[in-house]
């Protein structure tokens, strides 16, 4: 993929996304939420992809992969009123069909577009497709770490101006206060993925999100700038304010001691 294929593909991609607006040319909070994650996961994927040091022939296509990732969430919204998939419609799956219906990759070759549909298909699901060559997997991985890096930042910036509570949507509309489960406690400090049907209060929520600091990046890069970030101290803080359940406690031990195994010791404080 060329420089100009990925520009234009940004200004198609664009013009999809303003058939969403309203008559004075806004995005819903929400819409406007999801379209600033779509350019904080593309900001992320340069980055990983610049740390990871790709050849700069790829990452035009890593960038794509990354801008068309929640093509699916525009329609999902609009449609059922709600973000999270269960209650809806697989929005990975509903992001491929609109790529393809807009024809927005129309132009680029055959193999690259088949791998951006690919990595789209796959970028919220539990395991990548065994079926994926190494070239498309490196590609879905790339944007499942960029997702993962500004879910944080959104999920901070909810919790710092307020919209959390606003807009429960964004985590779920989970029960705040409250102990997390057993399970998701169990789950993380094993390093394994979580049941969405254990997820139960914020906490939950939130020590998802540290779980994938224990087994949850694919690249260094990417879990250099989560840590560089301060996730983790920022999630144990919030944690305490949610429960003082020692569970949660327990995962972020679990989390701190899984990054200084990998050499990667937190920031000072």
């Amino acid at each position: 993929m060329t420089r100009d294929f990925l520009d234009a593909l940004e200004r198609r991609y664009q013009s999809y996304v303003d058939t969403f607006r309203d008559a004075q040319g806004n995005l819903s909070h929400m819409l406007q939420l999801k379209w600033d994650h779509t350019l904080g996961v593309v900001r992320d994927a340069r980055l990983i992809m610049s740390g990871e040091r790709w050849p700069e022939g790829e990452r035009a296509l890593g960038e794509a992969c990354a801008l068309l990732h929640d093509a699916g969430r525009y329609s999902q919204l609009q449609e059922f009123g709600t973000f999270q998939d269960a209650k809806s419609i697989d929005h990975a799956v509903r992001g491929v069909e609109v790529i393809v219906e807009r024809r927005l990759l129309e132009g680029l070759a055959d193999r690259e577009a088949r791998q951006v549909l690919a990595a789209v298909a796959a970028h919220n699901k539990k395991d990548l497709p065994a079926s994926l060559d190494a070239a498309t997997a490196r590609l879905a991985h790339l944007v499942r770490d960029a997702d993962k890096l500004d879910i944080f930042r959104v999920m901070e910036t909810a919790i710092g101006d307020g919209s959390l509570e606003r807009n429960p949507e964004i985590a779920w509309e989970l029960q705040i206060k409250g102990a997390p489960s057993p399970e998701v406690v169990g789950a993380v400090r094993a390093g394994h993925s979580v049941s969405y049907a254990n997820v139960k209060t914020l906490s939950d929520f939130v020590l998802i999100q540290v779980g994938w600091l224990i087994k949850g990046f694919h690249f260094d890069e990417a879990l250099r700038l989560a840590v560089a970030r301060r996730a983790l101290e920022y999630r144990e803080a919030y944690l305490k304010t949610l429960s003082d359940d020692a569970g949660a406690a327990l995962c972020c031990a679990a989390a701190r001691a899984a990054l200084r195994d990998k050499g990667l010791g937190l920031p000072a404080a």
